[in-house]
């Protein structure tokens, strides 16, 4: 039974689908016109219904008219896609083929519904091709609405359409206010004429109030004349708003709020731009009008002058209707964020006061919010260290990187991604010390190396990351004594022991009892860096080993400790290359060299060492970036370098 009915609707769903549409008056007669234009109709008649009549409300075009395939397409189809079913413009019959194509007002096809507010249902006569059918529209029970063909006729002449209203619903809204509705958004076209119970609107069913009129003198040229209509609501679109250019009471191009040289005067999301319509009166221009009426000439001279001085005197009209909600949007600002700015010196809190009139004055568009995340932002800026700085960052870089720092932005704060940053940049640049002091073989000051192994035990292996592996003091009184010399090792975390051919460095991680005390050594690491230059061979590899067997007679290291020791040099004897093993497994002596240490390096950094050859932080440690990457030559054993 379900799959025969098919779908069914509620019957709210057209309040829902076409909203305001069907209910509001004055949006529905707004839209049915805006139909007639978009069929390129010359003439529109409106039956308006008065309040103690019972003729019904009735709208009759001269437009392009339907096919009843047509019809059946575009009222069947719920959302009808107009921009891709016909088009964004629409072209003139073919009788006026001479005028250009209009901007299409319909995008969804919502607006035929409206008639839905002047009656229960409504008829729909349209004509073309010379053939009239006539279709009956009603609101359905489980269906949005039916339509039933209920007459048709041959040999017609013209084309068109007629909607006339069915079951009339009552309209509070007068006469008068449908000609002022009408009035304030189709009269910018001479070539679109509105009748409303057999009176052309015209410039004078537009209140006082919502009308005027400027001369703009262009010295030299003539005088232009610009009406201002203030329809006092903005609507949803610009679609019926913008400025349109009349020559000898004709169009030219397209009415909005780009002018023909790309400058857009107004924001198109503001309220301006969905409230004001301007129409410029200019027939001394008629001989730089291009021949298809699509703009003027652009390089005319009356043109420019004209364009200038009437653009002049909008942006004049929009600052004067706006100086009210700027005055508003100042005192606002500056009441919300005014515990930030009462920390600001008094040289800082005039400049930013300065920047809230400049930034409100000349981007009269910007809403509320946008300046207020601007002005919050450059107070912040006054009350840091680092001033404007970062302004002019963001100055020098280019949109596609923007656009990545707001992408990092999206999925970071600043302080984590400072963080995160910090930990790789502080890696970098070790890598980087390493490499440059592991290259020199005639360094003397080994020593200074082991304080960069120190912090390098991430290398080695995620395990070493811990916090935890880190010197223990007393060690120190051991390594003196392994030794055999007086000098001990230093005592500030980690220790580290100076050799004749190089350095040893001892770090540990505490084992724990049962009883969360500390009982010895688990896990003990061994670095011992030899100078540049230096043969890792037999003696050097058991040299730890030796070490171990000292640490494990003072007791300081028993069965359960693992020790991993690491040699480090600039090359290895062939015949030493891999792990040895010690203590039944549980102590690892492994030769490394120095390259061998940075490729680890830069795989543990994901090889960012390489995508990030070129960032600042590297930059300014005066880094060459091509001997920066240049790969360290490993050195082999009787080869004499």
């Amino acid at each position: 039974m379900a799959e025969e009915l098919g779908l069914l609707f509620d019957n709210r769903f057209m309040e829902r689908h076409a909203g305001s549409i069907i209910t509001d008056a004055s949006t529905a007669i707004v839209e049915l016109v805006a139909n007639a234009w978009d069929a390129w109709a010359t003439q529109v008649d409106i039956v308006w219904p008065e309040r103690t009549g019972d003729e019904p409300f009735t709208i009759s075009d001269n437009g392009k008219g339907m096919t009843e395939a047509q019809f059946l397409t575009r009222w069947k189809t719920l959302d009808y896609n107009r921009a891709r079913e016909d088009g964004n413009s629409s072209a003139p019959p073919p009788e006026l083929s001479d005028l250009s194509p209009r901007t299409a007002y319909g995008r969804n096809g919502k607006g035929r519904h409206a008639a839905f507010r002047f009656g229960e249902a409504y008829k729909v006569r349209t004509w073309r091709d010379g053939r009239s059918t006539t279709f009956e529209v009603r609101r359905g029970v489980t269906q949005p609405f039916t339509i039933e063909r209920i007459a048709a006729a041959d040999e017609v002449e013209g084309h068109g359409t007629e909607i006339m209203a069915i079951q009339p619903h009552l309209v509070m809204m007068s006469a008068e206010e449908a000609r002022e509705v009408i009035g304030t958004r189709f009269l910018a076209d001479p070539n679109f004429r509105v009748t409303l119970n057999g009176t052309t609107i015209t410039f004078d069913d537009i209140p006082e109030a919502q009308r005027r009129t400027v001369d703009v003198d262009i010295e030299g040229y003539g005088t232009a004349q610009l009406i201002i209509i203030d329809t006092q609501k903005a609507d949803k679109t610009t679609r019926h708003h913008g400025i349109a250019w009349r020559v000898n009471n004709r169009v030219v191009g397209t009415p909005g709020w780009v002018g023909f040289d790309q400058e857009r005067l107004v924001d198109g999301r503001s309220s301006e731009a969905k409230r004001f319509i301007f129409i410029v009166r200019a027939d001394f221009l008629a001989d730089e009008v291009l021949p298809d009426w699509a703009g003027f000439w652009p390089n005319g001279l009356a043109w420019p002058a004209t364009q200038s001085a009437v653009h002049a005197k909008i942006r004049e009209h929009l600052s004067d209707f706006s100086a009210d909600r700027r005055r508003e949007t100042k005192e606002t600002v500056r009441e919300n964020l005014g515990k930030t700015v009462s920390k600001l010196p008094p040289v800082s809190r005039d400049r930013w006061n300065d920047f809230v009139d400049q930034v409100v004055d000349t981007c009269p568009s910007m809403n509320l919010d946008t300046v207020e995340q601007v002005a919050a932002v450059l107070a912040n800026l006054e009350l840091s260290t680092s001033k404007f700085e970062l302004i002019n960052k963001l100055h020098e870089m280019k949109p596609g990187d923007l656009d990545e720092l707001n992408a990092l932005l999206m999925d970071w704060s600043v302080r984590t991604a400072k963080m995160a940053l910090d930990e790789i940049a502080q890696r970098l640049r070790l890598i980087q010390e390493l490499d440059q002091k592991l290259r020199d073989e005639t360094m003397d000051e080994v020593g200074d190396l082991q304080p960069l192994f120190d912090r390098s035990l991430w290398v080695f292996g995620p395990e070493f990351e811990s916090l935890e592996f880190t010197s223990n003091r007393g060690m120190t009184e051991v390594i003196s004594r392994l030794f055999g010399h007086a000098d001990k090792g230093s005592r500030l975390r980690p220790d580290f022991v100076i050799l004749p051919d190089g350095s040893a460095g001892f770090y540990s991680r505490d084992s724990h009892d049962l009883g969360h005390d500390v009982d010895g050594v688990s896990r003990l690491v061994i670095a011992e860096i030899k100078k540049p230059g230096v043969l890792i061979g037999s003696k050097e590899k058991q040299q730890p080993w030796q070490y171990v067997r000292e640490l494990i007679a003072k007791g300081l290291v028993n069965d359960s400790t693992i020790v991993t020791c690491y040699v480090l040099g600039s090359r290895i004897d062939p015949t030493e290359v891999g792990d040895e093993t010690k203590n039944n497994g549980r102590v690892t002596i492994r030769a490394m060299t120095y390259s061998t240490f940075i490729k680890r390096a830069e795989k543990r950094m994901l090889g960012l060492r390489e995508r990030l050859r070129d960032a600042p932080f590297l930059a300014e440690l005066g880094i060459e970036p091509e001997a920066y990457m240049a790969p360290q030559l490993p050195r082999q054993a009787g080869l004499g370098f």
